[in-house]
């Protein structure tokens, strides 16, 4: 064999080991090698006809769930913002919406801002036909979402979760630093590059206060509002803040390693982080694009005060299948799924997984 040919043959080969190595990182990192066990200990109820619930919020004064829904498999139809007595859920009905009147209705995230008067205001991240995303501000008055106002900015480019910081400031996730449809998202996401950054509205202007995250997605504070809590899918972590009260401004304190595909944060009456997660990540991207393959859900329990880590529940996908989020009252779990027609209210049984999600090994 000829030099010439030999040189073809190692430089073929090389290029195989390489490519089988990225393939078996891409495949581990996105837990697609990983064996689950499904399991939770309680009692669950479906509300049927909810589409699309990616994120809830809980009013645990008044025992109130806020839910964010749209077919978005389907982003030509009109989405909306339901409201369901924790007491009562299959009562949940759609909240009827005055002063905006847009075509599009494409909520994502949301959160609720209470003020000191009693005073409710919900923060919807509103999508319309994506060439424009914007944060929506409604009063609610009498069961009813008022426009308030909607703010838009350079800076917000592809918003994902809000988390409300008074009465007319915010933060919102940016999750990708690739426009809407831009070629760059999938080389984005496949080769882990940290371009999503979190940013700060004051009221008045907006400035980055967070940047260099791996896919930014969940967005929560405390509830005296010193820490600000934010998820990455791509980093598969929980970042903690330190948050300056007059100036908005952040500093990193700490980072939770949760090693699965971190969407939506809650944060419960006691201060409790409920996480929902995605550990097979190709296998919801799938599920994205066709509702008959079903995706896990996962909702993970996190005291931030001493870091533990449990896992509430784990399914293979049915009865709901790709949960984005778990809000939390009182005993009470709300799941809802990005794409699925329905939402799970679960009582909590007296056990949650003691083993907290260690780094993914392999099926055997």
């Amino acid at each position: 064999m000829s030099k010439n040919r030999l040189s073809l043959v190692g430089f073929a080969l090389f290029l195989l080991i390489g490519a089988s190595a990225f393939w078996w990182t891409t495949m581990k990192w996105t837990g697609e090698l990983n064996s689950l066990r499904p399991h939770f200990d309680g009692q669950c109820e479906s509300v049927e006809g909810i589409v699309g619930a990616e994120d809830i919020v809980i009013d645990h004064e008044k025992t109130l769930a806020y839910i964010s829904s749209h077919d978005r498999r389907n982003r030509e139809t009109r989405g909306a913002i339901w409201v369901m007595p924790l007491g009562a859920p299959q009562e949940a009905r759609k909240m009827d919406m005055t002063g905006y009147n847009a075509d599009l209705f494409s909520p994502h995230g949301i959160d609720l801002w209470v003020g000191e008067d009693g005073s409710r205001r919900l923060f919807v991240i509103e999508h319309g036909d994506w060439s424009q995303s914007r944060i929506i501000i409604f009063r609610i008055e009498d069961g009813t979402l008022v426009f308030d106002h909607a703010v838009t900015d350079p800076l917000i480019k592809r918003p994902n979760d809000v988390a409300a910081a008074g009465k007319d400031a915010f933060y919102t996730s940016n999750d990708l630093g690739t426009p809407y449809g831009g070629k760059g998202e999938f080389l984005e996401v496949l080769f882990r590059q940290q371009k999503g950054n979190l940013i700060y509205f004051d009221g008045q202007k907006a400035r980055i206060a967070a940047d260099k995250i791996g896919y930014a997605n969940g967005v929560k504070l405390s509830h005296d509002g010193k820490t600000l809590y934010l998820g990455a899918i791509i980093d598969q972590s929980v970042r903690l803040y330190d948050r300056d009260l007059n100036t908005g401004a952040l500093r990193l304190r700490d980072e939770i390693p949760l090693y699965t595909g971190v969407d939506n944060i809650d944060v419960d009456e006691d201060g409790v982080l409920w996480v929902g997660a995605h550990p097979k990540l190709l296998t919801f991207s799938k599920h994205a694009k066709d509702a008959a393959v079903r995706s896990p859900s996962q909702i993970l329990r996190i005291d931030p005060k001493v870091k533990s880590i449990k896992e509430a529940y784990l399914s293979l996908g049915d009865p709901l299948s790709g949960a984005s989020v778990g809000a939390h009252h009182n005993g009470t779990l709300v799941m809802g799924g990005v794409f699925d027609p329905r939402v799970l209210v679960c009582r909590l049984g007296s056990e949650l997984n003691d083993v907290p999600p260690l780094k993914p090994t392999p099926s055997e």
